[in-house]
């Protein structure tokens, strides 16, 4: 007891007035005024700082983070945003020529609109689609380029070896048709098909004149046929039927003869046998036509066969003597036959595919006469592809009702045309003007 009293003395124990053993009730201990003063200077609950981590937040009933403003979408593009990578300064000059480390939300656009372009944006989606266009025409020009070679080697195999005159030697004002300036366009372009008839000797008249017309400006193959009784001027040679201008001088002085009874430009000519024709018929497939009463008989009556009027495919020498019946239907109607029959070979030669197409060529072309160049003819062949899948235009001149019929002593019966009725027509068929200059 003493040594007790002796601490409580000195302040090192405090006195036990509540203990049991002192005789105290039990009491809250007194606390020491530097803790009261310490919890009086504490400010009240409602004025916590709640930026101090030892604070408790204040319980709400409303949520104190908007869920929706962390939806994963967002956070991944919000640590896109915040990450730092290499760029360059804008304005295209780095003094030290080194990449500088900045915040991608700090980085501006070139444009120097001041908006933001976060990682992965639009812009990078779109070169990425530059990128595959530009891929895309590539491949269409290198397919370009190897068509045009192939085309090139397939007519390189033409004969040329018939185009000795010159046309210019042929050139003649005209005294029976007008006198008009001869019309071209550098966007038409006119080949004369020739069909050549080689069996009935050594002087050759054309069988047939057709006039393909490419027409770029109006993306159109127009088929003029020129019936060969038509009267007209042949240079050297007076007034002839027009077909005789073959046997004179060839392809030349027919196209000459042309040019200048009805005042259009042709230099261009493809001559082929009719007798060729059959072969590359077959090889295509055929035609179809149809045979009406008239036909049927000159079938029957000609070919022993037993057709009846309707539908037919023709190959060989059906084919071939389809376009060539000469007692039904006047050369008018012989004349339609045969352009009917280009039209549907052309477009089958154009669908036939790469490897039919060539052993089919390579059979048809050396027996074809050509002043054309073979680049020429590939040229034509490739600009022309989607014309030849549309349906051709046709004509005839002289046309229906522009013409009669008369027996002359000299050279029997021909077609005398009036010629400049029919020279408007063919302008405004070809080149789609009524201009006469």
């Amino acid at each position: 007891m003493r040594v007790q009293n002796f601490l409580q003395k000195t302040r090192f124990l405090k006195p036990m007035s509540n203990s049991p053993q002192n005789g105290g009730s039990r009491r809250p201990p007194q606390r020491d005024p530097y803790t009261q003063r310490r919890q009086q200077d504490r400010p009240p609950a409602d004025n916590r700082n709640i930026y101090s981590h030892s604070s408790r937040r204040p319980r709400t009933d409303e949520p104190l983070v908007d869920a929706s403003a962390y939806s994963a979408r967002r956070r991944r593009a919000n640590a896109r945003r915040t990450r730092p990578t290499q760029v360059r300064y804008h304005d295209g000059f780095d003094p030290d020529d080194q990449a500088t480390t900045v915040d991608r939300r700090r980085s501006v656009s070139p444009s120097g609109s001041g908006r933001h372009t976060p990682y992965g944006s639009t812009a990078r989606r779109k070169r990425g689609g530059h990128h595959i266009f530009r891929n895309v025409i590539c491949i269409l020009l290198a397919l370009l380029v190897l068509s045009f070679a192939w085309l090139t080697a397939l007519f390189s195999n033409m004969n040329r070896t018939h185009n000795t005159v010159s046309q210019s030697t042929y050139v003649r004002t005209p005294e029976h048709a007008p006198d008009w300036k001869v019309m071209s366009s550098p966007l038409v372009t006119n080949v004369l098909l020739i069909g050549m008839d080689l069996a009935s000797g050594d002087v050759h008249r054309s069988d047939s004149l057709i006039l393909l017309s490419f027409d770029h400006t109006h993306n159109k193959i127009k088929m003029t046929s020129f019936l060969r009784d038509t009267y007209v001027e042949i240079p050297n040679h007076g007034r002839q039927k027009l077909n005789a201008a073959f046997a004179y001088g060839g392809p030349a002085l027919t196209m000459q003869t042309l040019e200048n009874n009805y005042r259009i430009k042709i230099d261009k000519y493809l001559a082929v046998d009719f007798d060729s024709f059959s072969t590359i018929i077959s090889d295509v497939g055929g035609i179809d036509v149809t045979l009406d009463q008239g036909l049927c008989i000159e079938f029957n009556k000609n070919l022993a066969t037993h057709f009846t009027p309707g539908k037919y495919n023709l190959k060989g020498v059906q084919a071939l003597y389809y376009t060539r019946i000469r007692n039904y239907g006047n050369d008018y109607g012989r004349a339609q036959r045969q352009r009917e029959v280009i039209g549907q070979l052309m477009k089958k030669l154009a669908l036939s595919g790469p490897f039919k197409l060539t052993a089919t060529m390579n059979k048809f072309l050396p027996l074809v006469w050509t002043n054309m160049s073979a680049s020429s003819l590939a040229g034509i062949s490739i600009t022309s592809l989607p014309m030849l899948l549309s349906k051709q235009k046709t004509q005839q001149i002289p046309a229906d009702g522009t013409f009669k019929g008369e027996t002359l002593r000299s050279v029997g019966w021909v077609e005398v045309a009036q010629m400049e009725k029919n020279c408007r027509l063919l302008r405004q068929f070809i080149y789609e003007t009524n201009s006469t200059s």
